[in-house]
């Protein structure tokens, strides 16, 4: 079976994005299943979250993207090299600031294509699609950590995948950053991958009591519940959550008990649900 490829993004700054690919990718694996996480964001937070220094590591996203564009021919050469064992059945493609150099090259690619008024085999906006082909067969599920920066990188990413998962932080004009996430989707679907689908709308830092969050629940539910999905448990607030990247673990070996991780688990059981 091939792998289903989940992209987990949202053009506003913190909505727990890198921490919800980091523990689902996680409840993922203690359901047994096979799980590639990719960091797909510069700043290196899931390669930090899993308990590596991003500046360390000399193979990464970068090299991968770089070699599928130059010399795709050699791409498992270099897969051997960047793909690092996190645990048995789960494994990371981790990033830092050299990721940025590729993004450079993936925009000299957009200007080229411009200039040949479409007339291009290869559209710089499906490199990583190209890429992951050749790990598709190896996972039951990837997950893509997509940063705030160079949005090449994050249409790549949803161009390469399944569905789409927008977390967005249960406070005051949080969602605000949705529209943006839909207009990026639609855009993906009608001019490279029509099969995108987003998975579902997370809720996180949720506080039950706090009738702002009741209200930021009920408001998402009414203006994107008819059309998307709003996933069934929203991810509650807890300072054992915030701790897990500096502990470089997911919620289940920092805090299995917190009521984050039940969270979590839910979250999975209905990605596993997808199929």
């Amino acid at each position: 079976m091939m792998s289903k490829v989940f992209s987990v993004t949202n053009k506003k700054g913190g909505t727990a994005k890198t921490t919800s690919a980091l523990n689902l990718a996680a409840a993922l694996h203690a359901a047994g299943k096979r799980v590639l996480m990719i960091d797909n964001d510069h700043q290196g937070n899931l390669t930090a979250a899993n308990g590596l220094t991003p500046a360390e590591q000399k193979y990464t996203l970068a090299n991968l993207l770089l070699a599928a564009i130059d010399c795709p021919e050699d791409i498992d050469l270099h897969l051997h090299r960047a793909v690092l064992h996190i645990k048995d059945g789960l494994d990371l493609v981790p990033a830092n600031r050299r990721l940025t150099d590729a993004a450079a090259r993936l925009q000299v690619m957009q200007l080229s294509q411009y200039s040949s008024c479409g007339n291009t085999e290869r559209y710089c906006e499906q490199v990583m699609d190209s890429l992951l082909t050749s790990l598709k067969s190896k996972y039951d599920y990837i997950v893509i950590d997509c940063g705030l920066q160079h949005e090449l990188l994050t249409i790549n990413a949803l161009a390469a995948s399944d569905y789409c998962i927008i977390p967005v932080q249960a406070h005051f004009l949080a969602s605000e950053g949705i529209p943006n996430v839909l207009e990026m989707v639609r855009s993906v679907q009608a001019r490279f991958n029509p099969k995108l689908q987003i998975a579902g709308i997370l809720l996180t830092m949720y506080q039950s009591r706090p009738q702002l969050c009741q209200s930021v629940r009920e408001s998402v539910s009414e203006i994107y519940g008819q059309d998307f999905h709003v996933f069934e448990r929203p991810i509650e607030y807890s300072i054992k959550v915030a701790e897990c990247p500096a502990a470089g673990c997911s919620i289940f070996e920092h805090a299995p008990r917190n009521a984050a991780a039940e969270s979590y688990r839910s979250l999975a059981e209905e990605v596993l649900r997808l199929g």
